[in-house]
């Protein structure tokens, strides 16, 4: 009888555990990071450029060279001066949203500081000293930048200041309000992009907006309502995201998830046959919502991002008579004519003639 008893308990924790949901995992944030960011930051947001390089979809988009940093003058001027590479030297950039008009600029990566601070020396408008740190000011704009061990923080130059001083302090002292760190906290984990805040769009007008968008006056009343919210997105061989936004009601969060669910159908049934790629894309859109929170996830294949990689650049250099691009292909190394594929000798003496006989 102790046999059956002893099974019986087994057997009970076995169940136990089996029934038992395990929490996902989520990420661990950089504490010695966030702790930079002021009591008043409303928002941030995070891009580990790592391991999106190191995902299996982005190697493949990176392997084409499609340039990472944008094609600004003064950017590129400090690039030649620094030799700093954005696409392959930045790790992590983090931004912190003070509110509409300033922001903090946290990177992580690898840079020449003797060529960064040259060339700052020789571009800003003051030289300043805080708390033992040099920083770079161009007052113009109100924006600093300085070095704190492998990290450049730049951005409002009193937030740089405060950064200055939380970075002497332990990893654990962040500022950051309880709500925004715990909506950090709850992202997934693998995730390399995310943000989470405050977003208020209280003060935009129907003026602002282009004509075409003069109807859009009661939607933009609803958009007026959302207080804040969160993102986070996994790239693997296929990319997945999560956008969540928080209204002051139950009914415009309801309005407005309503429009959406319609105005993807409407799309679908137009384009069902003309744009089969952009049908796949809406099929991965999926939008709900739940008191005043509306949630859309967005679960898009690798394939659809692979067809947007550019395949070549046309040009007119050199004694060109015009735009035109020059097109080649190459097996193992070797440059071959794809035009002798077309040739129905070619391809009955060396692919049908190999192929077993069919019975």
């Amino acid at each position: 009888m102790k046999w059956i008893v002893g099974v019986s308990v087994v057997a009970a924790v076995v169940f136990a555990l089996a029934t038992t949901t395990i929490p996902a995992q989520t990420i661990v944030p950089d504490q010695a990071v966030l702790k930079l960011f002021p009591a008043e930051t409303q928002g941030v947001a995070f891009v580990d450029l790592a391991a999106l390089r190191n995902s299996p979809l982005g190697m493949e988009v990176m392997a084409q060279g499609a340039p990472l940093a944008p094609r600004v003058p003064k950017l590129q001027d400090f690039i030649a001066a620094t030799g700093f590479n954005f696409q392959q030297d930045v790790d992590r950039v983090t931004v912190g949203r003070l509110d509409a008009r300033r922001a903090m600029f946290v990177i992580q990566g690898r840079y020449d500081r003797f060529k960064v601070e040259r060339y700052l020396a020789d571009h800003v408008t003051r030289l300043d000293t805080y708390m033992g740190r040099s920083i770079y000011e161009d007052r113009d704009h109100d924006f600093g930048v300085t070095f704190i061990d492998d990290l450049v923080i730049a951005g409002y130059t009193d937030a740089v200041k405060k950064a200055v001083e939380q970075a002497s302090l332990p990893a654990s002292s962040i500022a950051l309000r309880s709500d925004l760190m715990a909506a950090i906290r709850g992202f997934e984990g693998g995730s390399q992009v995310w943000a989470a805040g405050d977003f208020h769009f209280d003060a935009l007008s129907a003026t602002q907006l282009p004509p075409q968008a003069a109807a859009a006056g009661p939607i933009l009343e609803i958009v007026k309502t959302l207080q804040g919210g969160t993102y986070q997105m996994r790239v693997d061989t296929d990319v997945h995201a999560k956008l969540t936004a928080n209204f002051t009601s139950t009914e415009n969060a309801r309005t407005l998830a309503d429009l959406s669910r319609g105005m993807i159908a409407l799309v679908k049934t137009r384009i069902a046959t003309q744009n089969p790629d952009l049908l796949h894309v809406l099929d991965g859109l999926q939008v709900s919502n739940s008191g005043a929170q509306i949630v859309v996830n967005i679960d898009e294949p690798g394939d659809l991002v692979r067809k947007q990689q550019v395949m070549g650049k046309s040009g007119d250099t050199g004694l060109a008579g015009g735009d035109h691009v020059h097109f080649s292909m190459q097996i193992d190394g070797v440059q071959i004519n794809p035009i002798e594929w077309w040739d129905e000798h070619w391809i009955r003496d060396r692919i049908l003639s190999k192929l077993p006989p069919q019975t």
